[in-house]
């Protein structure tokens, strides 16, 4: 991939015919949370598939919120999740020692549930739905997720295609989430439908270094100009800190917390997303009893 080549996520609309598009290129900061789970071949994939789903989902929010997706499977890996903003702020991961333990073959997974939770800017669940999902392809679950939980119809393409020299790099992780809207005419409807039936293998958009989402973009809406509504750099970023860590420490059993403290040990906990360490140490889980005793 070309090494100049920035990550893109794209909100755009019809000119003239109202439908939106939603195009993604998440390639580098695919790789980047490759790299805090020391993640390669199928994992990077599903990490990179779930990240996109879940950014096409956080795209529509009218706030300051947060779309976490979980996709469920049985076989040797049983869920990815990915959260996300409207910002573009992503993160994603997969249980750690299923990622060490699929690295030497590809995992055997048959998908089984796609869900999708909504959070408010203070992290207050405000929606839940969950479908059975349909298909291996994360768009094709996704798009039937919109049809059965929001009654929304809608063309999704997602795709992380593995550099065949590099386990660890994508050749690109891209997407595109199309809703027409209710008012659109049928014809209009029909002739843009036509356009996505005939769209050419995301491969054929990649010229061996980097990916054209603008080639992308036309190909879809074709006769259809569209207008950029907005464009930023998706990042990765996770939000754990210290001091979110003491928090949820704070939730367990005073009893549990009690043994901890006679083990008189520090205790290690690793944020699943992450993957960043932190150390609490016996006084700082006494600290915490006391908290909860002056209140």
């Amino acid at each position: 991939m070309d090494i100049d080549q920035k990550d893109r996520l794209i909100r755009a609309t019809g000119s003239h015919v109202p439908f939106r598009l939603v195009l993604a290129d998440i390639t580098r900061t695919a790789e980047e949370i490759g790299v805090m789970h020391n993640a390669s071949s199928e994992a990077l994939k599903l990490l990179a598939e779930t990240s996109i789903a879940s950014l096409f989902l956080s795209s529509s929010l009218k706030f300051m919120g947060t779309v976490c997706v979980k996709v469920t499977f049985d076989g040797d890996i049983t869920y990815a999740e990915a959260d996300s903003t409207p910002q573009g702020l992503v993160r994603a991961m997969i249980p750690q020692e299923e990622i060490q333990k699929n690295k030497k073959f590809e995992p055997a997974l048959s998908p089984q549930r796609f869900e999708a939770v909504t959070l408010d800017e203070r992290g207050k669940r405000v929606n839940q739905s969950i479908i059975e999902a349909v298909s291996e392809s994360m768009g094709r679950n996704l798009s039937v997720f919109m049809l059965q939980s929001a009654q929304t119809r809608s063309a999704v393409g997602i795709e992380a295609r593995l550099n065949k020299d590099n386990p660890k790099k994508l050749d690109y992780a891209v997407g595109f989430y199309l809703e027409p809207f209710a008012d659109i005419a049928p014809d209009e409807l029909t002739l843009l439908e036509a356009q996505v039936a005939k769209l050419p293998a995301f491969s054929e958009f990649f010229d061996g270094k980097k990916f054209n989402l603008n080639a992308l973009m036309d190909a879809i809406s074709g006769d259809y100009p569209t207008t950029i509504v907005r464009e930023i750099a998706p990042h990765a970023y996770c939000p754990c800190s210290k001091v979110r860590t003491l928090s949820t420490l704070a939730t367990i059993p005073t009893e549990d917390l009690q043994d901890l403290i006679k083990e008189g040990k520090d205790l290690e906990l690793v944020c699943e997303f992450c993957r960043n360490k932190y150390i609490i140490t016996p006084d700082e889980i006494q600290d915490i009893l006391k908290d909860r005793l002056t209140k």
